[in-house]
């Protein structure tokens, strides 16, 4: 069994890096097309795009559908030795059932392994560089200003900023609110409010500051061009929702930590993406049961039925990955069951395949 478990692994991996190749090459001629007008704009080399742009985006693009093309892979290959009549010489040389999964599911570790380690650690560091290239290079820029900005510091302090730029760090018509449970207890009102560089402080002019003594009294003091020392900071204005895709998960799990203690609300996109990178890749599992399950039975129509079946099974799975991050992220769904309720759905698929399936 060592040759035959030798031969499927191979058959295995090589499929899925041969078509992830393939797909790469396309991919990536498809995004120059797009980009090489802001490329010529800014007279980069082209050794430059290679190792500042394409060495970071294709492990972006690849990651993002590696596990649809282990599921199209193994659809590809199994219904090959499938129409080969391989399978069936297999099982008739009382190769079990079961038996003959084995492999399949040691390339599929290998994989899950290197998607883990991937998603938790090297892509995110990866990401951060092609966003900065991006940012600096391409005309898919961030906003650089934003209005009607509110934000909660703390559990009872309210930030608000009619407008924000975010090139001058400063924003206008800004409003700073502290509570004692129900009870508004402190209240800036400014005109400007702009970051100084120099002493980490917020330069606060032409304002009106409201402090509530007691229940019935309260001080009213005006000022210009006074620094005060509140503890958020200009990136609280404006955070980018890609962020999160470049933290490693140690990160990305501080990060949300600290916003929950600042009592920042809409933290679903973090969750959903911490609970997103292990999803994932254990999906590959899934997808490679249900592609083994489905194709070891010969047809009249040959590989052709098999892989369509596939390619619509995998249209199926992104679609609902998109509709339960989207329940997660804008309804009450749970975060963690909005990352792993497709997993679900398609577990129970490949649990009916692997018994409908002839042995």
């Amino acid at each position: 069994m060592k040759l035959l478990d030798r031969y499927i692994i191979r058959k295995y991996l090589g499929t899925f890096f041969f078509g992830l190749m393939l797909f790469t090459a396309t991919a990536i001629v498809i995004d120059v097309t797009e980009k090489i007008d802001d490329f010529l704009e800014h007279k980069l080399s082209v050794w430059f795009i290679i190792t500042h742009y394409y060495i970071h985006f294709i492990p972006w693009i690849t990651m993002m559908l590696a596990p649809i093309f282990v599921f199209i892979s193994v659809v590809y290959f199994t219904s090959k030795l499938t129409a080969n009549s391989e399978i069936i010489s297999m099982l008739a040389g009382r190769v079990s059932f079961y038996r003959l999964m084995v492999p399949y599911f040691v390339s599929a570790s290998l994989l899950v392994l290197l998607f883990l380690t991937a998603n938790h650690f090297w892509l995110p560091k990866s990401n951060e560089r092609l966003f900065d290239f991006m940012d600096k290079y391409t005309s898919s820029r961030p906003e650089l200003y934003d209005n009607n900005v509110h934000f909660q510091y703390r559990r009872d302090t309210l930030v608000y900023a009619q407008s924000w730029n975010n090139v001058e760090k400063t924003g206008y018509r800004f409003t700073v609110e502290a509570f004692k449970g129900k009870r508004l207890v402190y209240k800036l009102s400014s005109d400007r409010i702009s970051w100084d560089t120099t002493s980490n402080n917020w330069k606060v002019d032409n304002f009106v500051e409201r402090m509530a003594l007691d229940e019935e009294e309260d001080k009213i003091r005006k000022g210009y061009g006074e620094n005060f020392a509140w503890g958020f900071q200009p990136v609280d204005f404006l955070v980018k929702i890609n962020i999160k895709e470049t933290m490693t998960t140690p990160e990305l799990i501080a990060f949300v930590n600290e916003q929950y203690e600042k009592g920042a609300e809409n933290l679903e996109f973090y969750e959903v993406e911490k609970y997103r990178r292990t999803a994932v890749p254990m999906s590959v599992f899934i997808l490679t049961l249900i592609a083994f399950s489905m194709t070891t039975k010969k047809r009249r129509n040959g590989m052709g039925i098999y892989v369509v079946a596939g390619l619509a099974l995998s249209g199926l799975f992104i679609m609902m990955q998109q509709f339960s991050t989207v329940f997660a992220t804008k309804g009450n769904l749970e975060p963690l069951y909005g990352a792993w309720i497709p997993n679900a759905v398609f577990g129970v698929i490949a649990l009916v395949l692997l018994w409908r399936a002839p042995k």
